[in-house]
């Protein structure tokens, strides 16, 4: 698939570049073209009129060359030869690269609003307007992710290239405000994309506007129309194919500034007293709603943030949003987990030192307390089997009942997104699944008489008391140490055994052919050797000692240069700048993991608990939810010469 994706690279490359060479080609239509060469282009035309529908090496036409040189000369040829061949207005260019491109679509991007207007205007070209407003633009050139994607229509071209007049131009000759490209996305998507604000305000205002006057004029029409037209769903609204509105897709493309400008756009201002205000945050698209299990419903902003794992994201309306979870659910919720888990665990404790205790047989004894001995140790072992058989009843059903969860929420969720989980809940999924695996594999052990069931409830032991971190991670005093460590260990710990172990295996097997080893237990022992050299625990005498003494010698001052000295070194730098980069940022993360466990909560509760009065973090306005937050503006009332003292 690689290959075939560069060879195709190559193609297009040769193609640009076969396009330029056809420039300079002498008595060619493309070189008068070039050179804005009227007369010779008038005798190549008066030789083969078709000459007009030539096709260069990228797909294009003559009158595409016209309008990319965009010289007055080449657009006065441009205007001479349209009104002479009107068909070739609607000519595009025909190869992958730049396929579906027209002339109105470059003079857009050429930013020349006069020819857009002309072109829409001219009463020769009126039977053409409808396919140049309509055409797409959907070469490779113009994909989602390349500089020049503007949603392939002539609209979303002037939007897109921050010309509103050019958009008024289109919009008087009918654009349709409407239209979507080829990935779902509407014209409000490819500006979130372009990260261009302005003019999402004016289109919105323009769609608003549009709506109105069609709804009168549908009111005026029919009853029954005007019933259609009022369940149209906001352009704003609207999903593309990846189930995203404009303001999910903010929040997907970590567009902060684009994502802050569409939260507050969105606000209502209750009241204002002074420097603080009272407002209403919409929750629709922000929060996760009511879900309906038949119905499969698109991502909230809160959900794409916590399944990018973007901290740089966590606007203070997000926050707020998250501390009125907290407040009013979350807290509970996890206190009581809290406590229910570490009183499992203490059960579990309890019960491993009570199955691995053994009786004391004391040296001396007397034949005549024999009999009492004998009795008590019967009594205290027969009370240690009845608390051990109790504590094992507790541990199996714990793990049985919290398997038995996890296979829901995977059920739920799909093994993909539940393995893709990430921070605070996917430490908790993988502890947990991993602590009820290794303990249906231990009694499965013992109920067939097996050994090593003592190394898997080791694992388990291990892995159960790690699964208290989970709880430690939303809060701002333990949260951010947990995930420097993790992040410590999985990034710059990782990295570093994987240039240790190339280090380890070359210069093990060095010092295993110098000292003549024996067979693989030997180049063990050099691994073990190497491995203490990293510590600084080798014996020099050793390696002075032996058959090539000085190279010897040599081979280990290089190793411990390099791994001891450079790379030990090189792991404390880099776990330097990972303590200071989740120092930098630990708020954001604290409120980041915050979100991620009050909707992994959340998501474990029926629509109706949700519901209940002492669970409701938001107010209903007119059967939508909203998000009520006091702001504070402690710049309202600031004088000059207060703010000359700041600056």
């Amino acid at each position: 698939m690689a290959d075939g994706d560069k060879s195709d690279g190559s193609s297009k490359q040769f193609e640009v570049e076969e396009q330029t060479e056809l420039m300079y080609k002498d008595d060619t239509i493309w070189t008068a073209v070039f050179s804005a060469d009227k007369s010779a282009i008038e005798m190549l035309i008066k030789e083969d009129s078709d000459v007009i529908n030539s096709r260069g090496a990228v797909g294009e036409c003559p009158i595409h060359m016209l309008f990319l040189c965009g010289s007055d000369a080449h657009l006065e040829i441009a205007r001479d030869l349209i009104l002479r061949f009107p068909s070739t207005v609607t000519q595009i260019y025909h190869k992958p690269i730049y396929y579906g491109e027209n002339i109105l679509h470059i003079a857009i991007v050429k930013r020349n609003p006069t020819m857009v207007e002309w072109l829409l205007g001219t009463e020769e070209l009126e039977p053409y307007r409808k396919e140049l407003l309509t055409a797409r633009a959907t070469g490779d050139f113009f994909k989602i992710g390349q500089p020049s994607y503007y949603a392939e229509s002539p609209l979303g071209f002037a939007c897109g290239t921050n010309q509103w007049d050019v958009a008024e131009i289109l919009l008087k000759y009918g654009a349709d405000m409407n239209v979507i490209d080829s990935n779902g996305n509407n014209i409000l998507h490819m500006l979130v994309i372009c990260n261009l604000p302005e003019i999402f305000a004016k289109f919105k205002a323009r769609w608003l506007e549009q709506k109105v006057s069609v709804q009168i004029f549908d009111t005026m029409k029919s009853h029954k129309n005007k019933s259609k037209k009022m369940k149209e769903t906001n352009l704003w609204n609207r999903l593309n194919d990846n189930s995203l509105t404009p303001l999910t897709l903010a929040a997907d493309l970590s567009r902060i500034q684009m994502l802050s400008w569409l939260l507050n756009e969105r606000k209502i201002v209750q009241w204002s007293y002074g420097d603080v205000s009272c407002v209403l945050h919409p929750l629709d698209q922000l929060d996760i709603g009511f879900r309906d299990e038949e119905k499969t419903q698109a991502l909230s902003v809160l959900e794409v943030i916590i399944k990018n794992n973007d901290a740089e994201l966590v606007h203070p309306i997000i926050t707020s949003l998250i501390d009125k979870k907290w407040k009013h659910f979350v807290h509970r919720v996890l206190v009581k987990r809290f406590t229910i888990t570490f009183i499992y665990l203490i059960i579990f404790l309890l019960t491993t030192i009570l199955e691995q205790s053994r009786p004391e047989k004391s040296e001396e004894g007397e034949e005549e307390n024999d009999e009492v001995a004998t009795a008590d140790f019967e009594k205290s072992e027969s009370t240690r089997r009845i608390f051990c058989a109790i504590g094992h009843v507790i541990v199996i059903a714990g793990a049985l009942f919290k398997a038995g969860r996890e296979l829901r929420e995977i059920s739920t969720m799909g093994l993909r997104n539940y393995l893709n989980t990430t921070g605070s809940i996917f430490l908790e999924n993988c502890l947990a699944s991993s602590f009820c695996i290794c303990i249906i594999i231990v009694q499965i052990l013992r109920l067939f008489a097996m050994e090593n069931d003592a190394v898997i409830l080791a694992f388990a032991s291990l892995l159960g008391w790690g699964y208290m971190f989970f709880f430690t991670m939303p809060f701002r005093f333990t949260g951010p140490f947990v995930i420097m460590i993790y992040k410590m260990l999985f990034n710059d710990v990782l990295r570093f055994c994987i240039i240790y172990t190339i280090f380890l295996a070359g210069f093990s097997q060095s010092f295993f052919v110098l000292f003549n080893e024996n067979g693989f237990h030997g180049y063990m022992t050099t691994i073990k050797q190497c491995f203490l050299g990293l510590l600084g625990d080798f014996d020099l005498d050793f390696y002075i000692e032996g058959t090539h003494p000085f190279i010897s010698v040599s081979l280990l001052i290089f190793y411990v240069v390099v791994v001891t000295i450079l790379l030990l070194n090189l792991l404390v730098a880099m776990m330097g700048d990972t303590y200071a980069d989740v120092k930098k940022s630990a708020k954001k993360l604290w409120h980041l993991e915050r979100a991620r466990i009050a909707l992994d909560v959340e998501n474990n509760m029926s629509a109706n608990e949700r519901k209940l009065k002492a669970h409701k973090y938001w107010v209903d306005v007119q059967g939508e939810r909203y998000l009520q937050v006091e702001q504070v503006n402690n710049t309202l009332f600031e004088t000059k010469d207060d703010e000359e003292d700041d600056d």
